[in-house]
């Protein structure tokens, strides 16, 4: 397993599972993060001429690396399992914001809730619906689903930092935001499912204070850790896959003066 690690000023990464290499991890203020959504596909993403064959719905949302296509139920119990692990490194009043989809499996519906509810002692504090304006994964007999969600997940009883100001999207800074984000998909990352960086940026504003710790465990291109960096936080996280972790590299090394960390 590599276990190298990069850094710039107050922001670390880590190349391995986050499993291995984040175990010592204690005291985050906020996990913001999205893991693989299981959407079914069995192969790499296809992105040619679909009436050649090789357009395929459901690679598209598939991330490498990870297996697409797990049973659900073993999906689930990976799911439990990570946000548990999340749960025991919360500081308190630690957030977990926790990006998921619906996702059509056998004919049904399955919500992220099915899984989240049964996780430990976590309650949903809030849901906020990202309507993305597009999907490639779709079926023809459903509706296209072009949003996702945004799970806000606590301990009960904890106060969370939240400040609800609309940063990005209103005229007037005193405005709050509503719970329904209209924000299109990223594009120019090298990266099957990048993060929009005004997502990620809106989160971490809303759910934590300047200095906390942010980590997120699938940092794919490493928006999450840009996002961070200019919202003034402190961060940690995880990428499995050594190309994604040097493209983060070379992201954020090209950011190193923005982040004031020459």
């Amino acid at each position: 397993m590599n276990q190298r690690r990069f850094r710039v000023g107050r922001l670390e990464a880590r190349c391995g599972d986050y499993k291995e290499v984040m175990d010592d991890l204690r005291g985050v203020d906020l996990f913001f993060t999205s893991p693989p959504y299981n959407i079914g596909s069995k192969s790499p993403k296809h992105t040619t001429n679909r009436r050649s064959g090789g357009f395929d719905r459901k690679s598209w949302g598939a991330i490498e690396g990870y297996s697409d296509s797990l049973p659900e139920a073993a999906y689930q119990a990976q799911q439990v399992e990570f946000l548990g692990w999340c749960e025991a490194r919360l500081a308190y009043g630690g957030v977990i914001v926790y990006n998921h989809k619906n996702r059509h499996v056998k004919g049904r519906v399955i919500s992220p809730l099915e899984w989240i509810l049964t996780v430990g002692s976590l309650v949903v504090h809030d849901e906020i619906v990202w309507d993305r304006g597009s999907t490639h994964n779709h079926a023809p007999v459903f509706v296209y689903p072009e949003s996702e969600r945004i799970y806000v997940l606590k301990r009960p009883g904890e106060r969370i930092s939240f400040k609800n100001e609309d940063f990005f999207w209103k005229d007037h800074p005193n405005k709050g935001c509503g719970d329904v984000w209209s924000i299109p998909p990223a594009r120019g990352v090298n990266h099957n499912a990048p993060f929009p960086l005004d997502l990620a940026r809106h989160c971490i504003r809303l759910f934590s204070k300047a200095d906390a710790l942010v980590c997120d465990p699938y940092l794919g291109s490493g928006t999450s850790m840009l996002a961070a960096g200019l919202e003034g936080r402190r961060f940690v996280g995880s990428e499995r896959l050594p190309k994604y972790f040097k493209l983060l590299e070379s992201r954020l090394t090209d950011l190193r003066y923005e982040l004031g960390a020459a």
